[in-house]
């Protein structure tokens, strides 16, 4: 599906709301489907649609927002409950700004109400530099490189005289589902620490030991295969992730980039998840899915939020389309890992 299909494919469904700038990145939300980002391009209304979008769901009118996803490349998943944004205003075509208003019921029988403030916008230079580093910023100067960058700003501020505590059941989670391809792997870099070697610095366990070669272990970075043939994951935990990761399309010249806020909250576990990779697939032979993809999920979890404060969590997501001298470059720098090195893992 070329990003044009996409537009005029979700147009026809629910409101939709562009952003896009004068180098080719273009970018499509739906407010009514809880303000999720659904796709970019970085090559014009006819470019390559990045986010998945799960025509099946949408066509069947699911309503289960977060088992029936709709596709989307930045979801925001929030406990207890979603729903429908209403537009606070757009700046040409740069940015738009959401709210929506919830109700909470807390453990201690309390009855919390707040807004979430949704904020959506294409990245300036600054943020790309702050977000992603020098090597970054600077190779998207060049005259044959492509790009689109975004960045959401979601904000929970408590309208009550109650406070929200740390183990209330709320949680944001920012979901990013994207289309699978033969050539793709994702890149999910981890921290070195002193631990017993039997400790692995990532966990398998949720889908069981994957298939050969398709999950390779580097010393600073994991490499998983995102074909949407088999289903499988990942997970990294706190005291082992690092605030960036991303995927590698060797047959499109693709690389996506996701980056994030790493919170320093007092009752977060070392041991909890913060950063799972995830590839949609078959379980077995012979069964069928409605569409191969792959997704990112990125845990923050909110504690202690006082009567009138924010709680806000960044995402930046960025597509760059390069040739291969420009992407080994920045491989290399972003993710601590060879270019070639990945293509001799994952695709000989």
């Amino acid at each position: 599906m070329s990003y044009r299909d996409a537009v005029n494919y979700l147009g026809s469904k629910t409101q939709i709301l562009e952003l896009y700038n004068q180098i080719g990145g273009r970018v499509v939300i739906c407010p009514d489907w809880n303000g999720n980002v659904m796709t970019s391009t970085c090559n014009g209304i006819d470019g390559n649609s990045f986010g998945l979008i799960n025509v099946k769901a949408i066509d069947a009118n699911a309503t289960d927002w977060y088992y029936n996803s709709y596709g989307g490349e930045d979801q925001l998943v929030f406990f207890p409950q979603d729903g429908v944004f209403v537009i606070d205003s757009v700046s040409q075509h740069f940015a738009v700004q959401m709210r929506r208003s919830a109700k909470l019921s807390t453990d201690h029988g309390n009855h919390v109400e707040f807004d979430l403030i949704r904020t959506v916008h294409l990245l300036d230079n600054y943020e790309l530099l702050d977000a992603f580093g020098d090597a970054v910023a600077i190779s998207l100067g060049q005259m044959d490189v492509s790009f689109v960058g975004f960045v959401t700003v979601n904000s929970l501020v408590n309208n009550t005289i109650h406070s929200l505590l740390w183990n209330d059941p709320v949680s944001f989670q920012i979901r990013g589902m994207f289309n699978a391809g033969l050539n793709t792997v994702a890149v999910v870099p981890f921290q070195q620490v002193d631990e017993p070697e039997s400790e692995p610095p990532i966990d398998t366990d949720f889908f069981g030991f994957s298939p050969h070669g398709r999950l390779r272990l580097l010393p600073t970075a994991a490499l998983l295969r995102t074909d949407g043939r088999c289903r499988c994951q990942i997970t990294v935990a706190r005291k082992r992730v690092k605030p960036i990761l991303g995927s590698l399309d060797f047959r499109e010249g693709t690389l996506t980039l996701i980056a994030f806020d790493m919170q320093e909250l007092p009752y977060f576990s070392e041991s909890d998840t913060v950063v799972r990779a995830y590839n949609h697939g078959s379980s077995f032979p012979g069964e069928t899915e409605f569409a191969g993809f792959y997704e990112f999920n990125i845990f923050s979890p909110i504690h202690d939020l006082p009567h009138s404060e924010t709680w806000t969590h960044r995402q930046y997501t960025l597509h760059i389309n390069a040739d291969n001298e420009t992407l080994t470059y920045l491989v290399r720098e972003v993710f601590g890992v060879e270019y070639e090195r990945i293509y001799e893992k994952m695709m000989k």
